[in-house]
């Protein structure tokens, strides 16, 4: 008021203004625009995050600085060397804790475990602040023992909130929480919301993330569970006011989660599915090649040379990189050497290293060859826990037993006290290394021509493929997948390849011997490697009426041709389509040299035939022998 009567005084409105009672609503109801706000199109909201300890205001980008110098995080027991701090995810969960009115956010195990490796963005803060999101990773970590699981519970709290926040955008209103979803009226949006996230095309129908829009039916279904639950608990934020309600709410989170159970392979999942399928076929296949491997394990056992070289320094900085090196080529060697998952091995734990277990079975040592024996010597069995707590051997060769020792040496320098994996890495913001990221880094640093092919599946595919080539027996194949850390029946349907090298070679026999109509009785009882098919050779047909056989074929030697010239009485032009009867000495003589294979329904060895070829000067090929007593047979059959 005073800025207008100051500087404004000579202006029409405000003198009009001023004319005005002092203290009447019509002065006050003039002035009030002037008192509003007035923002610069270009200034965005600020947004300050509240520290953890002391609970002092700060920008996002000053949050970390402050840490380091606040006095009450310094007094704080759980400052720990080498212990990472998450501070702007710290502050969400602060921020989502004080936002919830029944405050059992704060109480839940989530809050503890999992709430701090979320990503500190929009998802992650929708993920904290929903009470039924929050509720809905504590069975889930208690359905898990492993440390790792915590991790997995914060993907499928993130993937929850993303439909949520999608589910906003769509019914344009903020304040919706997610039990509100849960109504099946709600589920046609709730399916719009789901292909939105995943990246469904229209046009093409297809997904981005085909995954997700499969497994987010499971995860919906699971959270009516949860909400069930808690309702019949009476838990805080779900009592209803009467029985009444309380059946009402009932009956549509049952009749929400039918529709999920019925509808959603339709309207999602089958479709997510079928996509999947066909990327994994057309993407290319890019499996190592042996030269490659081998490279790769050259390169890396140099460079773990020489970190070790470099553990004898005294200088700190270079050797905590170093150790962080050293800690990558044991990781990516062991995962090479034993073609295992990469959370096989990077999960290993000191206590599980160090336990030597081996077997007192003396007697099935005995069965051992002498390299066998040796090879029990040179490698360290351990004994891990994989996929699904499935018991995994990791066979330890010297040299890496060798590595890890010194890096159990020196790693109380560089690692946490209450760190047991034996692969954690320095500075790093989770307790084990990760083979993903070993492989990656070591595969750039030894410059291999398709580093994108060394990778613990595709390895893994290798020798699966490998594997095909060897015939192993049913029992020895059932030891290989056992070893591999899955099922028989997983083994082949995902690691035995159907390779275009196989199909083309392989069942091509198969095809070739279909295209005539039958499978000659010579190749009865013998695998697809055992049958030898001359690719030149166009199998002959016969024809019982007129006693002849149709010829069409292209000699793989000169010999061959050599032969079939003359062959009867008769001068035979050099056409090979030319008809080429049998005259009666000559089924007479095949009928007594070969009378036994006749009678017992077999053929002769091609050694015999030609032995009989060379005896009785009859100037025919080996396979039109064969193909003669094959007639033969047949014709003693009916």
């Amino acid at each position: 008021m005073r800025h207008l009567e100051r500087n404004h005084k000579s202006e029409d409105e405000v003198n009009n203004i001023f004319q005005l009672p002092k203290n009447s609503k019509e002065r006050r109801r003039a002035f009030a625009p002037n008192r509003q706000i007035i923002k610069k199109p270009n200034e965005q909201e600020v947004t300050y995050y509240p520290c953890a300890y002391c609970k002092g205001l700060f920008l996002k980008e000053y949050l970390k600085r402050h840490a380091k110098s606040c006095f009450v995080q310094k007094q704080a027991a759980d400052r720990q060397e080498g212990k990472h701090i998450y501070h702007i995810s710290n502050s969400q969960t602060i921020i989502a804790c004080a936002m919830d009115p029944t405050d059992v956010i704060s109480k839940l195990n989530v809050k503890e475990q999992v709430f701090k490796l979320m990503k500190a963005d929009e998802i992650g803060f929708e993920a904290k602040k929903d009470l039924l999101i929050a509720h809905f990773g504590e069975p889930y970590l208690k359905r898990h023992r492993k440390e790792r699981m915590a991790y997995a519970c914060s993907n499928r709290m993130r993937e929850l909130s993303r439909l949520l926040i999608s589910y906003r955008k769509i019914m344009n209103n903020k304040n919706i929480a997610f039990k509100d979803m849960l109504f099946p009226k709600h589920f046609d949006t709730v399916i719009t919301a789901v292909r939105e996230i995943s990246g469904y095309d229209h046009v093409k129908k297809s997904y981005r993330a085909p995954s997700l829009a499969m497994h987010l039916g499971t995860s919906l279904k699971m959270a009516c569970d949860e909400l069930t639950h808690l309702i019949l608990k009476e838990s805080k934020g779900y009592k209803c006011g009467s029985l009444s309600e309380a059946q009402t709410w009932f009956q549509n989170i049952k009749s929400f989660k039918k529709l999920v159970e019925s509808r959603w392979n339709t309207e999602l999942a089958s479709l997510a599915n079928k996509d999947m399928m066909e990327k994994r076929w057309n993407k290319p296949l890019l499996l190592p090649l042996v030269s490659g491997i081998k490279k790769f394990r050259d390169g890396v056992l140099k460079i773990a040379e020489e970190c070790k070289e470099k553990l004898l320094y005294d200088d700190k900085n270079e050797n905590q990189r170093s150790y962080k090196l050293l800690v990558h080529c044991t990781l990516a060697l062991l995962i090479v050497f034993n073609r295992r998952r990469i959370g096989d091995v990077q999960y290993l734990k000191i206590k599980d290293y160090q336990n030597d277990q081996k077997s007192n079975a003396k007697d099935f040592e005995n069965a051992l060859t002498n390299t066998e024996k040796i090879l029990t010597t040179k490698y360290k069995r351990v004994v891990n826990s994989g996929k699904g707590s499935r018991a995994v051997v990791i066979l330890v060769p010297k040299a890496l037993q060798n590595f890890i020792d010194l890096l159990l040496e020196h790693r109380e320098k560089y690692i946490s006290g209450d760190n047991e994996y034996v692969f954690a890495t320095p500075g790093s913001t989770i307790k084990w290394g990760k083979g993903d990221v070993a492989i990656r880094t070591l595969s750039k640093k030894i410059q291999l021509e398709n580093p994108e092919a060394i990778s613990s599946n595709k390895l893994r595919k290798h020798i699966a493929t490998v594997m095909q080539i060897l015939n192993l027996t049913k029992d020895e194949a059932k030891q290989f997948a056992n070893f591999m850390g899955h099922t028989q029946k997983t083994h082949d349907e995902f690691y035995e390849l159907p390779v275009d090298i196989y199909q083309t070679a392989k069942v091509s026999k198969l095809l070739l011997m279909m295209e005539k109509g039958s499978v000659p009785i010579e190749y009865k009882g013998k695998s697809l490697a055992e049958i030898n098919l001359d690719p030149n050779l166009e199998y002959v047909e016969e024809d019982n009426n007129e006693g002849v056989i149709l010829l069409n074929s292209v000699d793989a030697t000169e010999n061959d041709n050599e032969n079939d010239k003359g062959t009867n009485t008769k001068n035979l032009p050099d056409n090979d389509n030319d008809i080429q009867g049998w005259s009666n000495e000559e089924i007479t003589l095949i009928k007594e040299r070969f009378k036994s294979s006749i009678r017992k329904k077999n053929y002769p060895s091609g050694e015999e035939i030609k032995e009989f070829i060379k005896k009785s000067k009859i100037k025919r090929t080996v396979p039109v022998i064969k193909s003669k007593i094959q007639h033969l047979i047949k014709l003693s059959l009916q």
